[in-house]
């Protein structure tokens, strides 16, 4: 009887610890599930915004190279500002050295018509270069750091020739193609000068005076008063000869805030940084034949 009881009080014991053990591992998993959530949608930018003041500012730091994955986030992130009523303005503070032709000037003019439903204070903290000063130009007054670099208006395609090192490890190129100029630019060669000449002609001048132009339009000036200060050309922002030009107001971060607030006169007001995290690329795979789309990639705004 007694072997029995001794059983039973072992087999109660047995299921008291795997009950036990069951409850731990659900709470362990409940736990990793809630970091997970919380980790997820802090990166997707849902959690970035905590404040609890009624009156808020849009802080959108453009610190990255221009490219139409990045801008695309940028102007997602600001149509969600714009839906919310609780923020009453955007401060835009930019620090990038320029990259795409086409995502500037999608940006660019996404800025234009973004100001007319609530107002965008442009900043530029460190660089504005480039297609950085490209989407910077669509705000006045632009407003800069002393110290900031603005300018830089000019179009480059990098090329950089591999035919020697594909010699040696026994690489030669071999294509197909219907056209004279179809296959204007290789990796395994020199551009020669009548593809050179091409290149120029109907890509980069063309997208250079588009550039030119907008910058113009976008600063309220005639394309000839612009002029003096393009041809990649790059300058400290106070610098007497493009004030009213390329920048408007010498300030600082500190002052510009305490502006935004004083314009406003809201009480309850807070600065809210929006996340603009990006999930990493794949690397593309390196091509020899460049084809118009990697054409159209090579071609910065620097």
């Amino acid at each position: 009887m007694q072997e029995v009881k001794d059983y039973e009080i072992k087999a109660l014991k047995k299921q008291i610890f795997i009950s036990n053990l069951k409850a731990w591992i659900i709470g362990v998993i409940l736990i990793a599930e809630i970091v997970f959530i919380v980790m997820y949608f802090g990166k997707m930018g849902f959690l970035e915004d905590t404040s609890m003041a009624k009156n808020k500012v849009a802080v959108i730091r453009f610190n990255k190279p221009v490219t139409e994955a990045f801008t695309t986030k940028v102007m997602e992130e600001m149509d969600k500002v714009r839906d919310n009523k609780s923020y009453k303005s955007v401060l835009f503070i930019m620090s990038s050295p320029g990259g795409s032709p086409t995502a500037s000037e999608e940006l660019s003019e996404y800025l234009k018509e973004y100001q007319k439903d609530m107002n965008v204070t442009m900043y530029v903290e460190s660089i504005a270069a480039s297609g950085g000063y490209y989407i910077a130009s669509a705000i006045k007054p632009l407003i800069a750091n002393k110290n900031a670099i603005v300018g830089s208006i000019g179009v480059i395609m990098p090329h950089y020739n591999f035919g020697e090192l594909a010699k040696t490890i026994g690489v030669e190129e071999d294509y197909l193609a219907a056209g004279k100029f179809k296959k204007p630019i290789s990796m395994l060669a020199k551009i020669d000068d009548e593809n050179r000449a091409y290149m120029i002609k109907n890509l980069l001048k063309p997208t250079y005076d588009n550039f030119v132009q907008s910058v113009a339009d976008n600063r309220g000036l005639k394309k000839e008063q612009i002029i003096p200060f393009t041809e990649g050309k790059i300058f400290i922002a106070n610098v007497p000869e493009i004030q009213n030009i390329l920048v408007d107001e010498i300030s600082s971060l500190y002052h510009v805030k305490a502006m935004i607030r004083d314009n406003l006169d809201k009480k309850d007001l807070d600065f809210v940084k929006i996340n603009l995290e990006e999930d990493p690329p794949f690397l593309p795979m390196i091509k020899v034949d460049l084809g118009l789309d990697e054409l159209r990639e090579m071609i910065q705004l620097r």
